[in-house]
């Protein structure tokens, strides 16, 4: 079970990514030069982006670490 990434990484961001911030499918990928977020429910459901377009206001695939 994966988690939702740690806030250090979120920073990493060009803009606050919504609410994939909370969300156990988001991973941060980095580069020497950049960072994105990439949605691990794309994996397995073609209906999600593998790099959401951010902020994500709505998300019928979010699942929250409770």
């Amino acid at each position: 079970m994966s988690q939702a990434p740690p806030h250090a990484q979120l920073a990493l961001l060009p803009s606050f990514p919504g609410r994939c911030a909370t969300c156990r499918h988001a991973q941060i990928l980095t580069s020497k030069t950049s960072a994105f977020l990439r949605c691990g429910k794309s994996d397995d459901d073609p209906r999600f982006p593998r790099y959401p377009g951010l902020p994500v206001q709505r998300c019928a695939g979010w699942e929250g670490d409770c």
